[in-house]
């Protein structure tokens, strides 16, 4: 089916893979297993096991606590939470959010998420090293990071630039009372194991160790060292393929903002003693984390999700759980009758 004309159009405007293994317009037999049927059913949430974090587990709304600040690598318990955020996983990534701009305006929108190294204001501890999601005042979604680079001249000079985008102005309708944000990260390479560590990852720019809190003698001559830190490779550049992929952006299950080769962010603490950490709710500004620019939206539910949902999940989701429970007004198109 996937040689007909309009499935090829409706399948680029939904984001989804055509199928090439049936080349006829019905199924001569049933296939059992040749598709997800949990999709079909709206009334019933599909359980994903790559579910990191939900919110529903702080027994109090997101708002009396924001900024959440979840340290990477740590296990967090608190509640009836108990997960740890690693800071790379086999394929990607996937964040969501139920927010509420009731009385509020979009000046008051401010970063709403923040990924990396926090309270630091030397370059070569926060490049590739942060990633923060904010609203504008004009009513987009931006993203915005930092990105180690460099150049030989006499010698290798290090350098870093900055990468950012954004969505278009999102509608009005949607966004009038509760709306739902979703974010996915997909890399076009999966990593299993020591590949995550070594393909693109933290094994990829460690160049040495330095200790910085002496050495521990356990017994005899045995001795530990202990304060190692991470510095960032000068051949960090050459492993950027393997960190590529595709970031996407969805207002109430409909994608809105699609970007190829954008490049992930793999979090270290490097020489810095602030540590790396997922702030919900808040962010940065500048190089430093800023309490004063955190999201004045309420925010009702979060979920992070170790891998990147497509969209026919995300399209379930919203529908299943997010539409049913949270006051959501959908974008409304003008009709054109002049045709």
């Amino acid at each position: 089916m996937n040689t007909q004309n309009i499935l090829k159009y409706f399948g680029s405007k939904l984001d989804v893979k055509l199928d090439d293994s049936e080349y006829y317009d019905y199924e001569l037999g049933t296939i059992q297993n040749d598709f997800d049927s949990d999709v079909i059913d709206f009334s019933t949430p599909i359980i994903y096991t790559s579910l990191t974090i939900d919110s529903t587990c702080l027994n109090q709304p997101l708002d009396n606590i924001k900024p959440w600040n979840i340290e990477i690598n740590v296990p967090y318990t608190g509640n009836t939470c108990d997960f740890t955020v690693r800071r790379r996983t086999e394929k990607g990534w996937t964040l969501d959010f139920v927010f509420s701009k009731v009385n509020k305006d979009w000046s008051e929108g401010g970063t709403f998420y923040y990924w990396g190294i926090v309270d630091e204001l030397n370059p070569l501890y926060f490049v590739d090293n942060n990633l923060s999601f904010s609203f504008t005042s004009d009513g987009k979604i931006k993203w915005e990071s930092y990105h180690y680079s460099g150049y030989c001249d006499s010698g290798y000079t290090e350098s870093y630039y900055t990468a950012s985008g954004e969505t278009p102005t999102l509608c009005t309708n949607g966004t009038s009372s509760d709306f739902n944000i979703t974010i996915t990260f997909e890399r076009y390479k999966e990593f299993h194991n020591c590949d995550l560590e070594n393909s693109g990852g933290v094994n990829d720019y460690i160049t040495g160790w330095t200790v910085t809190n002496g050495l521990n003698v356990i017994s005899g001559a045995t001795e530990q060292i202990s304060g190692m830190t991470e510095t960032v490779s000068q051949l960090w550049k050459k492993g950027q393929n393997s960190r590529l992929g595709i970031l996407k952006i969805y207002l109430n299950g409909n994608p809105i903002y699609k970007i190829n080769n954008w490049e992930e962010i793999i979090p270290s603490e490097r020489n810095s003693i602030n540590g790396i950490y997922q702030i919900w709710g808040g962010g940065t500004d500048g190089y430093e984390t800023s309490y004063l620019n955190n999201t004045s939206f309420d925010m009702k539910r979060i979920k992070y999700f170790e891998e990147p949902l497509n969209f026919v999940h995300i399209k379930h989701h919203y529908l299943s759980e997010i539409k049913p429970n949270y006051n959501v007004v959908e974008c409304q198109s003008i009709c054109n009758d002049n045709i």
